[in-house]
């Protein structure tokens, strides 16, 4: 249902446009360089009259109007198409004209109904170069009734005001069909493409809801008018009654588990995905408005439509941001209908460039690729991380945190791809996040890795069986203390690590243990039950823990066709990672993260609050916590921050608003497991599953110290 631009990683070649007007219609205004030339009054009664007869006239049933922020000014271009969508880019179903007499016929009608110092030109407008990574878009939509000219008058134009006076390049569309004898239907966006980021993600929307950035058409327009991005401000609000995380919660203003279908609808249409791709195909898109109870076109007479488009001529200059991804876009000139006075058209919107489409997140076909376009595009100050060891972020600097981690995942790559590909890794990466107190951005290629990512930090374990859990792993050797690489033999089956509620790491070979020990010691200081691996004068030697050579090998290949590496286990340094944490899936051009990813503990969808709450805490403390037999004062037997972390994770299982710490204290309570919970939010007579909340990273990812790291060999098992 909603559109996204298509995945745009192989372009023909760097003059095609994936997104383009052939045929298009440039009306250049005079007077830019040369003031005498302007003219001071609207010329809206002639552009309203261009648009009229261009649909009777020409044949098209559809006509686009761009005011498009140029190299210095706001201009117009007009487009007309024969079917519903206008793109004729490669990425586009609109084929590229066969025939230039109906765009000629909608020139010489502008010839005609302009003035004579207003320069025609038709070409081809090329719109790759304002990126296709989607930028706030705004959509008009009208609540009840109709409205009038006085409610349109000047509305576009004051929006290009108010941008340019802010240096805001903006991008406005109307695209016109006849609805019937002097009536038409108008569908009308705005597109800021000078704002630095849409909102991503759960976080990102609860923080736009919260904070709401100003809507240059909801800004601008009486009550019963409203944008597509105002719409979730009617379904949902934010939470921040915890105070303990800098990114508020969300929920949904009904109270239903789950939300509504309207309610989600209007939560992704804010996120502008649908509407930037919908106005870079020139297409209407209203399908996502049939349960919103709005009305996303307007029905318009021949003087309602000419209030709305006075957005010519205008003069106001705007510099567009310096990035190399985001730029005015070029015309294609091919005739010149008559010259601007005044004016080179040049000036207003440039002519053919060397490179017109190999930019931003059409650079490259790699996911790594993409995000570092999409981030650029996106107008984040990010930086790329060289001489990555494992688990180090690709990039630093994201929407929700400047200096934050951004980490490319994808299970399905391979080992050799600059990719994290092992669960162990990603959990790695958090840590160090969670750590350094930043906001940890997940990036994957599809939906499918996405969801895998999710669940591996939502419970960042393998399984768990009575008091032990399994960990994640990362193919890296595992070394005793003299420096010898341990091994198991392929013949008895793989081999695992886990960690028990006390506090103890082993590592098992089907129900044979080959080395435990504390995990507040290196793993390397552990007695390995193992063989081991010496390299001496070029082979390889298979040696007994006493030390007696077992066999000999005369390179890796026939070593590892007998015998597995030990992975090195990586232990969360929380007992889970629901907060600080942004996971989206690459869709076309865009990220995307579904707003509500989670299901609602099992029970029905519209029981009541307190029963609720209690389906949750009785999954969260099963899955994150265990039982302790010793006194609710020591410290080893309470889980510190518990109603913290409850309430995060509920944040992101649920569409209703997270419990107090005095509705989960009366919830607990009524478990009746003698549990309670203390002033400090904490839970008495439980722990959380994995004892390394407090241990340092080095021992947490299995090293000595993290001097080691920089020294470690990939395991290649």
């Amino acid at each position: 249902m909603f559109k996204r631009v298509p995945n745009a990683a192989d372009p023909p070649d760097a003059q095609t446009p994936a997104i383009a007007r052939h045929g298009a219609v440039h009306a250049c205004e005079s007077g830019v360089d040369d003031p005498s030339y302007r003219i001071s009054t609207s010329l809206a009664p002639a552009l309203s009259r261009v648009l009229t007869r261009g649909l009777r006239e020409t044949g098209y049933p559809s006509i686009e109007l761009l005011g498009l922020t140029g190299v210095e000014v706001p201009t117009i271009v007009l487009h007309g198409s024969g079917t519903e969508m206008h793109n004729t880019g490669w990425i586009g179903t609109a084929s590229t004209p066969s025939t230039q007499e109906p765009s000629e016929a909608l020139a010489a009608i502008c010839t005609e109904e302009f003035p004579d110092w207003y320069g025609i030109a038709t070409g081809t407008l090329v719109l790759d170069t304002v990126g296709l990574a989607a930028v706030p878009t705004s959509r008009l939509v009208v609540r009840e009734g109709a409205p009038d000219a006085a409610t349109l008058d000047s509305l576009l134009r004051t929006i290009f005001t108010r941008n340019h006076n802010r240096n805001v390049p903006t991008l406005c569309q109307l695209l016109v069909h006849l609805a019937g004898t002097d009536q038409y239907q108008v569908t009308a966006r705005v597109a800021e493409l000078g704002v630095p980021c849409r909102p991503l993600g759960r976080y990102g929307l609860a923080s736009s809801l919260a904070s709401p950035a100003p809507c240059p058409i909801d800004r601008e327009t009486p009550s019963e008018i409203t944008s597509s991005r105002c719409l979730a401000t009617d379904q949902w609000e934010t939470n921040i009654e915890s105070g303990h995380t800098r990114t508020p919660g969300l929920a949904a203003s009904d109270g239903l588990t789950p939300a509504s279908d309207a309610a989600v609808m209007s939560l992704e249409l804010r996120t502008s995905t649908h509407e930037f791709a919908s106005l870079l195909a020139g297409t209407t898109g209203a399908e996502p408005y049939t349960s919103l109870g709005v009305s996303p076109t307007m029905t318009l007479s021949e003087t309602e439509l000419a209030a709305l488009v006075d957005v010519t001529p205008h003069y106001e200059s705007c510099d567009w941001p310096v990035t190399a991804s985001r730029f005015a876009p070029p015309f294609i000139r091919e005739t010149i209908h008559s010259d601007a006075a005044g004016t080179d058209h040049e000036s207003v919107l440039a002519g053919p460039q060397r490179v017109m489409t190999r930019i931003g997140v059409q650079d490259g076909s790699s996911i790594t690729d993409f995000v570092d376009g999409w981030l650029s595009e996106s107008g984040i100050t990010h930086e790329s991380v060289a001489d990555r060891s494992r688990g180090d972020p690709h990039f630093r600097g994201h929407p929700h945190d400047p200096e934050g981690p951004v980490v490319v995942v994808d299970p399905e790559a391979d080992v050799t791809d600059d990719v994290l590909t092992s669960a162990g890794e990603l959990i790695m990466a958090a840590n160090r996040a969670r750590r350094a107190d930043a906001h940890l951005l997940v990036i994957t290629p599809s939906e499918q890795a996405a969801d895998w990512a999710r669940d591996v930090l939502t419970v960042p374990y393998v399984r768990r069986q009575g008091h032990t859990a399994q960990l994640y792993t990362v193919p890296m050797d595992v070394h005793t203390t003299r420096g010898n690489v341990v091994v198991a033999p392929q013949e008895s089956g793989p081999v695992y690590w886990t960690v028990s509620d006390t506090g103890r790491r082993a590592v098992y070979q089907g129900d044979r243990c080959l080395a435990s020990g504390p995990v507040t010691e290196p793993i390397a200081s552990y007695t390995f039950e193992a063989p081991r691996v010496r390299k001496r004068d070029g082979s390889l030697y298979v040696m007994t823990p006493a030390g007696d050579v077992r066999s000999q090998f005369a390179s890796a290949e026939a070593l590892h066709a007998e015998y597995l590496g030990v992975p090195r286990p990586i232990l969360p340094v929380r007992p889970l990672f629901c907060a600080d944490v942004t996971v989206a899936s690459r869709t076309g051009s865009s990220l995307r993260e579904p707003p509500v990813p989670f299901g609602q503990f099992g029970g029905s969808d519209n029981q009541r609050r307190p029963e609720h709450y209690k389906r949750g805490l009785v999954e969260f403390i099963e899955t994150y916590t265990r039982r302790t037999s010793t006194q609710p004062s020591a410290d080893t037997s309470t889980a510190p921050r518990f109603v913290e972390q409850f309430q995060r994770w509920y944040d992101g299982h649920s569409t209703r608003s997270p419990p107090s710490r005095l509705r989960v204290a009366d919830q607990i309570d009524q478990l009746r497991g003698r549990s309670e919970i203390t002033d400090a939010g904490a839970l008495t007579r439980h722990s959380w599953w994995a004892p390394a909340d407090s241990l340092p990273l080095a021992l947490a990812h299995g090293h000595a110290d993290d001097s080691i790291v920089a020294a470690d060999h990939p395991n290649t098992n």
